[in-house]
């Protein structure tokens, strides 16, 4: 699946050569000229980054910022055009993740754009609502159940596999989100309160020590995918059982 990269500028020229530079690398677009036809298409289409003009018509992207910082972290990247160093640092000091001053190289903005996701790949705009049931339903993959409720995993087998507590933790994340890419900031924000300090690499060693457990028959495919600069995904289909 192509992930969706939104990009708000009044400014056409500038807008027409954001788009074609970003979609001819793979990626898919959705413009809009004003913060109202964000709004409405982003209810439709939620995004996994967004590039703003700082100083659109109507409600600016500063704005923009503030209240999607109030319950997202998807990537956001300012625009801004010259003589506008002030309102860079406030955007960067409300959440914005980069800005890119205008006049710009098409390389500079996928240079930008890949960094970014790098780190907020997971995140999406308007975030996925998370069913309710989670914290007691069973999750099935591959013959394999994951009893969230009970804190379990029970092996095709019958037979029950122990798990240290951050490995369950990180199988439930995966599991909750098949067949996407997850960053290691995410996974390690997910697994640890705010106040731990990591060390991303970590997690590889947690991903490696789960992949292990999850072996039971020699040839059987990785259910982990290490997806190269940008985290893991969890390649096994899942399904819920309440």
């Amino acid at each position: 699946m192509k992930q969706h990269i939104f990009i708000v500028d009044d400014d056409k020229e500038a807008l027409a050569e954001m788009s074609e530079c970003i979609e001819d690398e793979g990626f898919r677009i959705s413009t809009a000229s004003s913060a109202e036809i964000m709004w409405r298409k982003l209810k439709r289409d939620p995004c996994h980054l967004l590039l703003l003009d700082i100083k659109l018509p109507g409600e600016s992207g500063l704005s923009i910022t503030k209240k999607i910082r109030q319950n997202s972290k998807v990537g956001i990247i300012f625009i801004s055009g010259k003589g506008d160093p002030i309102d860079r640092v406030v955007g960067l000091e409300i959440g914005a993740d980069d800005y890119i001053a205008k006049p710009f190289t098409p390389q500079e903005v996928l240079i930008r754009v890949k960094r970014v996701l790098s780190r907020t790949a997971m995140h999406i705009y308007p975030p996925a609502q998370e069913k309710s049931d989670t914290a007691s339903c069973t999750l099935a993959f591959d013959g394999w159940q994951l009893h969230v409720g009970a804190y379990s995993l029970i092996a095709p087998s019958g037979q029950e596999v122990s798990l240290t507590t951050a490995e369950f933790k990180l199988l439930k994340i995966f599991t909750l989100s098949p067949k996407r890419i997850l960053s290691r900031d995410y996974l390690l924000e997910q697994i640890h309160d705010a106040t731990w300090v990591g060390y991303d690499r970590g997690i590889d060693g947690l991903v490696s020590r789960l992949r292990k457990k999850l072996l039971y028959e020699a040839g059987e495919p990785m259910k982990i995918k290490t997806i190269r600069g940008l985290g893991y995904m969890f390649t096994a289909p899942v399904k819920s059982i309440t």
